[in-house]
C-alpha cells in the first residue's frame, strides 16, 4: 500500500468516526465535549473500571475545577450520578444514569455489533497486531501534536 493510500485511509477512519460521533450527539441531544465525557465513562464502565474526577481530568487534559463543573452541569442535565466510593467515602465515582446508559447502548448497538464481528473474523494473532498497529498510529499522532 502506498503512502497516499495509507493517508486516504486513515482521512475515512477519521471521517467515519466523525460521522458516528455526530449521530451520537444528536441521538443524546449533547454537545461534542459532553458526549467525550459520556464516552470515557460509558467505556470504563464496560471494562469495570471506575471514573473519578481526576481519571477525567487527566483525560480531557483539564484542571480538576473545570471538570468539576463539567460533571455539575452533565448530573444536573440527568447523563452523570455521582456514587459513593466504598473503599473511601470521603469520594465519589462518576456513573452514566440509568437512562444515558440506556440511551448511548441503543445508540451503540449495530456499531458495536458490527465491530465485534469484524474483530471475531480476525484470528488472535491478527487482533494482537491490529491493536499495535493502532497503537503505533495513536503514538505517532501524539507525538506530531502541536506543543509536544
Amino acid at each position: 500500500m502506498s503512502d497516499l493510500d495509507l493517508m486516504g485511509a486513515l482521512s475515512r477512519l477519521e471521517g467515519a468516526v466523525s460521522a458516528l460521533r455526530s449521530r451520537l450527539r444528536d441521538q443524546l441531544g449533547v454537545s461534542a465535549g459532553d458526549l467525550t465525557v459520556i464516552q470515557f465513562v460509558a467505556r470504563a464502565e464496560a471494562a469495570h473500571r471506575t471514573v473519578r474526577v481526576k481519571d477525567l481530568a487527566t483525560h480531557l487534559g483539564l484542571t480538576g475545577p473545570a471538570v468539576t463543573g463539567l460533571v455539575d452541569r452533565l448530573e444536573r442535565a440527568g447523563h452523570l450520578c455521582r456514587v459513593p466510593n466504598p473503599d473511601d467515602g470521603r469520594s465519589r465515582h462518576i456513573e452514566l444514569t440509568p437512562s444515558t446508559r440506556q440511551a448511548y447502548t441503543v445508540a451503540m448497538d449495530g456499531t458495536n455489533s458490527l465491530l465485534h464481528e469484524l474483530m471475531a473474523s480476525f484470528s488472535e494473532r491478527d487482533r494482537a497486531r491490529f491493536v499495535r498497529i493502532v497503537d503505533r498510529v495513536i503514538a505517532a499522532i501524539d507525538h506530531g501534536s502541536p506543543g509536544s
